[in-house]
C-alpha cells in the first residue's frame, strides 16, 4: 500500500498549470496567425506575429506575482497560505463566495489582504482540480468562520455575501456551485 503525501495542496507555488497554458496560447496564435499572413498579399504582416509571442513572457510574471497558494499539513493541521507563517485551520475566517461569468469561486484566508488569502474554484480554464474541491468541502466545518444559527441555507447568493461569508453559507456554496 502506498502511502498519500502528508499535504494537502490549493493551488501550485509555482502556477506550472497557467504557465504551459500561456506558452502554448502564444505559440498556437504566433502560428496561425504567422500561416495566415504568409499566405496573405501583404506579406509586411508577417512580423506581426512575434506581437503574439509577447503573451507568454508578459502572462508569465504576471501568474507567478499574482499566484495564491495554500498548503495544509494533515499531521497538525496547520495551514500555510502563500508561503506565510503555518497556523492552526481554525484562524481561516475571511470568507467570500462569488460567482461571476459562470467561474464559481471560495477565496479563504486569515484577513481580506490579498497575500493571506487563497482561492478554490470551478468551470475556468486553470481551476481549481476536483481534489481541492473536495477538500475544501471537508475543511471548512473545521475553519473558523463565523456561524449564523439563523441563515436559510437556500437563499441565493448575490451581493449581500460578497463582502463575508457564515460557514453555513459557505458550505451551501461549496456543495452546490464547486462540482
Amino acid at each position: 500500500m502506498t502511502e498519500t503525501s502528508p499535504l494537502i495542496l490549493f493551488g501550485r507555488p509555482t502556477p506550472w498549470r497557467g504557465i504551459w497554458g500561456s506558452v502554448i496560447m502564444g505559440f498556437t496564435l504566433s502560428i496561425g496567425f504567422g500561416l495566415i499572413s504568409l499566405r496573405s498579399p501583404h506579406p509586411e504582416l508577417a512580423p506581426m506575429l512575434l506581437i503574439f509571442l509577447l503573451i507568454p513572457t508578459i502572462a508569465i510574471p504576471l501568474l507567478i506575482a499574482f499566484n495564491r497558494y495554500a498548503v495544509v499539513d494533515r499531521r497538525t493541521w496547520l495551514v500555510s497560505i502563500n508561503g506565510g507563517q503555518p497556523r492552526p485551520l481554525s484562524h481561516l475566517t475571511h470568507c467570500r463566495v462569488r460567482t461571476f461569468r459562470g467561474v464559481n469561486t471560495i477565496e479563504l484566508g486569515y484577513t481580506s489582504r490579498f497575500k493571506d488569502r487563497f482561492i478554490v474554484s470551478s468551470f475556468s480554464p486553470f481551476a481549481s482540480p476536483y481534489i481541492e474541491r473536495e477538500w475544501i468541502r471537508y475543511l471548512l466545518p473545521y475553519t473558523g468562520l463565523p456561524r449564523d444559527p439563523h441563515s436559510r441555507l437556500s437563499a441565493p447568493f448575490g451581493s449581500p455575501y460578497e463582502s463575508h461569508a457564515t460557514l453555513e453559507q459557505a458550505q451551501h456554496f461549496a456543495h452546490e456551485y464547486l462540482k
